[in-house]
């Protein structure tokens, strides 16, 4: 990209115009006009209602929205702190919304509360996994389906009598048989 320019007011809107741009700018200006002008006059009526407090109120108001701040500071770090130790533990950062994080006071309760809830959830899957196991239902190994040993048994006893097409191998079966003509 090239160098920036800083334009006038009148070159900025010579150069919107050139580039076919003057509806889509009037537009922005006039949203961006009304939202600036409904921003003052929220901020003039909370004034308003100011102006007419005594100085213990007002001084009141303030503690109110500094304790209010200091309180959504607290929890966005303990969240960041909650976040972090879930990576730690390889857990989705998901799991973020399962745990309470207002009774979390310092970063010991933090591990134990992760290593609590990690517990908990590995509980509940392992005995979801026993419970299939107990109705009998095999559990999957990757993509496919476990198609039991019938499989793996037709393939040694075919390998071994040399009856796979294509193998020179005879097989030690065949071998043997041959031994004791």
């Amino acid at each position: 990209m090239g160098e920036e320019k800083e334009l006038t007011d009148q070159e900025f809107e010579q150069a919107c115009i050139e580039a076919g741009l003057e509806k889509s700018l009037k537009s922005y200006l006039q949203k961006e006009g009304d939202r600036r002008v409904d921003q003052g006059i929220k901020s003039f009526q909370k004034n308003l209602e100011k102006k007419d407090l005594s100085d213990k109120e007002r001084i009141e108001s303030l503690e109110t929205e500094l304790k209010e701040i200091k309180d959504k500071k607290v929890n966005d770090d303990k969240k960041i702190l909650v976040i972090t130790e879930l990576k730690k533990q390889n857990l989705s950062e998901g799991f973020l919304k399962y745990i309470k994080i207002d009774d979390l006071d310092d970063q010991s309760k933090i591990v134990e509360a992760v290593k609590n809830f990690k517990d908990d959830f590995l509980n509940a899957k392992q005995a979801e996994i026993d419970q299939k196991l107990k109705n009998g239902d095999i559990p999957q190994v990757g993509d496919t389906p476990v198609a039991g040993d019938t499989l793996t048994e037709k393939y040694v006893e075919n390998k071994n009598t040399g009856k796979v097409a294509g193998n020179p191998f005879k097989g030690k079966l065949e071998n043997k048989e041959s031994d004791k003509s």
